[in-house]
């Protein structure tokens, strides 16, 4: 994954919102403070959105992710299961997948990032997700967590789900 290939411009309505919330949680400061964020509160529209807190080495380096707070407009997805565990206990999503190198690539170079997954979850009227990891400070003023906005699509490419209205999106 490849930061320079990231661009707001393109992210769907929905991430494009969450980013702009991140960024403006921020302030004047680089990175956004987790206290900053307003969760619960926050209103935002992603289908799924999440915070995983980074377990990293003596030296620095993310080793794992714990999932701390998931809440998802949607009712049968997997998000119950990764409260509480780290990611290296849900098979395919630990070193190696997609998902673990976005998780690092946000732990390691602390900036946003964009990435389309295919979906394997059980709703299965949906193809792949849209997903934007963002960094975010803690109380060290350090990376140590990371914020998800996921938005599924019925198909790999192209449409996204209107949830308000129940109709694709072209």
């Amino acid at each position: 994954m490849n930061n320079k290939d990231f661009s707001v411009a393109r992210l769907e309505p929905e991430l494009k919102q969450l980013y702009f919330l991140w960024k403006s949680a921020a302030a004047d400061a680089p990175l956004p403070r987790l206290e900053n964020i307003g969760l619960p509160f926050l209103q935002t529209p992603p289908n799924i959105l999440s915070i995983y807190e980074i377990l990293r080495s003596k030296t620095g380096e993310p080793i794992d992710f714990k999932g701390l707070y998931v809440r998802s407009k949607l009712k049968k997805t997997l998000s119950k299961g990764f409260i509480g565990t780290w990611l290296s206990d849900h098979i395919g999503k630990g070193p190696g997948s997609k998902m673990w190198s976005a998780f690092a690539q946000a732990a390691t170079h602390p900036m946003p990032q964009q990435i389309t997954l295919p979906y394997t979850g059980p709703l299965k009227r949906y193809r792949s997700s849209s997903e934007l990891y963002l960094p975010v400070c803690g109380e060290r003023n350090t990376v140590e967590y990371v914020m998800v906005g996921v938005v599924l699509r019925q198909s790999a490419y192209g449409r996204v789900i209107d949830f308000a209205s129940q109709r694709p999106q072209t």
